[in-house]
């Protein structure tokens, strides 16, 4: 507030002009402080389901929750049963397992089943079926020959459609490429690895993919420097496209939203240090005198510490003095903001657009401020953050991890085992009843060891001084309520306790039976698979294909392609025909059935749909003919000089249809030496 907006009145006192009163108005109604209303909006809406979250986190932990450590207090026992971090454990590690196997990629890329043909090229094709057909007809009017025209161009067409797929094919070829080498700069490996363990144990996991980065590399190079050789610093920079892992719970989104499409709005919360906050000036778009004043203005930051901040580093045993702290809360809203509003802001509309329409835009604020806005920059509009459940719940945008899954049967089994341990503590001996008034002077009934005589000084005889009660121990009671609750744990996570290392007697420890159970077990997780697929790789590599298709400069890769994830079918597919293989290995090991069977090409998927190289265990054809004739002649020299047979011995005829797998001389005993028996 300016001099110029302050008046005196009648007694001399200072009042506000009615014009400074009015832009006060405004800018309260302007785009900062009406985002910054509808992020506290998003905030409340999300307190229920925060709670929820640190639940699960100290479950995970190991830790109680507050209102139940109060209630154990004195001597009681505190232990926890730490069997919620072996589930969640245990399904992240199949999870990524399963998404990335050596020499497999967790996506694809595919040209259209029907690719689209280029108009123009449609309308060539009318015109050279027209002048062949009647060049070669002599017709003078078109309507003459306008089957056999119809004929050619349809003939043509099947041409040009075969040439697109077979452009589209290299294209999806290039295409892989290039992503390939994206996402290996971006670490999106390690990215979607700490995405996938928060949805493990919050039931969301996040990334944010379809922005850009600029990759700032330092490079030597040769150059004159005042007319010398020397090597000389550069930084080079790169546009390249963005892929990050976000917390949940910096993510709120639109509180009525159910999926990622129906989001109105989404808003991330970003806490910056005074360094980042100033370095925010660089980056494009940015309005440096606003960064500047808010500056000026918290010269101490403007940082509030969230409730779930705090709860989640006392859980980590994490202790900081309150205090300034020197740091921004920044909020980076994208969604639909009406047009006047980005007017307002600055920002250019598209040509013919209407004002009064929603746009898809992206306003960073900070205190109320609004510090950068413009339109959305992504192709499709849509927002960069890729929310994906572990476990999808119906008409919720939050999924259920493991921890909130076997919330019940964690709390059961902690109970009973509390009062396990209590139990055996007070029965693992006798409770002593002392009389006092019957002992000597100066004895101590507290000093109790064995063969410990207690002197008594009178009283009726038929009372005793010292009277020892033994507590009743309920072990078998409590030790069955732990393995059921356990037992409820497997069911209602789907991780039964044989995935993460159970050696129970009723198993089948053969190598069928466990490829068997383990199948079955992965069939469990691909439902949490197929969400990975849907919710996170597909959108993920999409903007991915989109940002490419806009920029990049090999066109070779561009084409009307299709993405394809591989988490919930192939690799799944893969587990179930490895189980089939199995069986029917051991349905054909028998001497008639064998004879039939071309063992080799059986062996070579059994290896392959166990990420097993063929060639590093299967001897080839070489290899079992140089073999064979070795043991040929190790037989002829056992026969003598005169070159006859040990007795017994069969003929080493047919070696080249051994080496193919035929029946031969030693077919039977080369056959079962190449095939370990499963």
């Amino acid at each position: 507030m300016y001099e110029d907006d302050i008046e005196d009145d009648d007694n001399g006192e200072k009042i506000v002009t009615a014009a400074r009163r009015e832009e006060d108005f405004e800018e309260l109604q302007g785009l900062g402080p009406r985002l910054q209303s509808l992020f506290r909006e998003y905030k409340d809406a999300r307190n229920d389901i925060e709670d929820e979250w640190l639940a699960n986190f100290r479950q995970f932990l190991g830790q109680y929750d507050p209102e139940v450590l109060a209630k154990l207090q004195g001597s009681r026992s505190k232990i926890f049963v730490g069997l919620t971090r072996t589930k969640v454990m245990a399904a992240f590690s199949r999870i990524i397992d399963l998404l990335f196997q050596n020499g497999q990629d967790f996506f694809g890329i595919e040209p259209t089943p029907l690719p689209d043909l280029d108009p123009a090229e449609m309308v060539e094709i009318t015109k050279t079926a027209t002048a062949e057909v009647m060049e070669a007809s002599g017709a003078v009017s078109p309507t003459q020959v306008l089957d056999i025209i119809n004929e050619r161009k349809d003939e043509l067409t099947d041409e040009l459609r075969n040439e697109v797929r077979r452009r589209a094919k290299l294209a999806s070829e290039e295409m892989m490429l290039i992503l390939r080498d994206q996402l290996v700069e971006a670490g999106v490996e390690q990215k979607i690895k700490e995405a996938v363990m928060e949805s493990c144990i919050f039931g969301t996991g996040c990334i944010k993919s379809g922005t850009v980065r600029i990759d700032r590399a330092k490079r030597w190079k040769r150059s004159l420097i005042n007319g010398v050789q020397a090597h000389e610093l550069t930084v080079i920079e790169q546009v390249k496209p963005d892929i990050e892992s976000v917390s949940i719970f910096d993510i709120y989104p639109d509180p009525y939203a159910t999926c990622n499409e129906d989001l109105h709005g989404l808003f991330r919360r970003h806490v910056l240090t005074r360094r980042q906050f100033r370095d925010l000036r660089d980056m494009e778009g940015m309005d440096g005198e606003a960064i500047e004043q808010i500056l000026e203005d918290s010269p101490r930051g403007n940082y509030v510490e969230e409730d779930h901040e705090r709860v989640r580093r006392e859980a980590a045993n994490i202790r900081l003095q309150a205090g300034p702290n020197n740091r921004f809360d920044v909020l980076e809203y994208w969604g639909s903001i009406n047009g006047k509003d980005l007017i307002d802001a600055n920002v250019e509309l598209p040509k013919n657009s209407d004002d009064c329409d929603e746009f898809e835009a992206n306003v960073w604020i900070c205190a109320g401020r609004v510090i950068r806005a413009t339109l959305n920059p992504i192709p499709d509009g849509r927002i960069p953050y890729n929310c994906f459940p572990y476990e999808r719940n119906p008409h919720q945008f939050w999924g259920t991890g493991v921890p909130a899954m076997m919330r019940d049967s964690q709390s059961t089994m902690n109970a009973a085992t509390r009062i396990f341990i209590d139990n055996m503590a007070i029965a693992s001996g006798p409770m002593v009843e002392v009389n006092t008034d019957f002992l000597e002077a100066g004895e101590d009934p507290r000093d109790i060891h064995p063969w410990k005589v207690f002197l008594r000084s009178g009283g009726d005889p038929n009372a005793p001084a010292v009277r020892f009660n033994q507590p009743v121990a309920n072990a078998s009671g409590l030790t069955s309520i732990i393995e059921m609750f356990r037992r409820f744990a497997d069911e209602t996570t789907s991780l039964p306790s044989y995935t993460h290392g159970e050696t129970a007697q009723s198993l089948n420890k053969t190598a069928t039976g466990m490829s068997i159970l383990m199948g079955n077990a992965n069939i469990a997780l691909k439902s949490t698979l197929k969400n990975v697929d849907d919710f996170l790789i597909v959108p993920m590599i999409k903007s991915l294909y989109h940002w490419n298709m806009e920029w990049s400069d090999n066109e070779k890769a561009k084409g009307d392609l299709n993405i394809v994830a591989r988490g919930s079918t192939s690799l799944i597919q893969r587990e179930v025909r490895s189980q089939r293989l199995l069986q029917f290995l051991s349905l054909i090991s028998n001497p008639m059935d064998i004879a039939i069977v071309k063992r080799r090409e059986l062996l070579t998927e059994i290896a392959k749909s166990m990420d097993i190289n063929p060639e590093d265990v299967l001897k080839t054809d070489k290899e079992l003919e140089i073999e064979a004739q070795a043991q040929q002649q190790q037989m002829l020299a056992q026969g003598g000089a005169g070159g006859e047979l040990p007795a017994g011995a069969a003929p080493m005829e047919g070696i080249d249809d051994l080496s193919n797998g035929a029946a031969g001389g030693l077919q039977g005993q080369v056959g079962d030496r190449s095939g370990p028996q499963i």
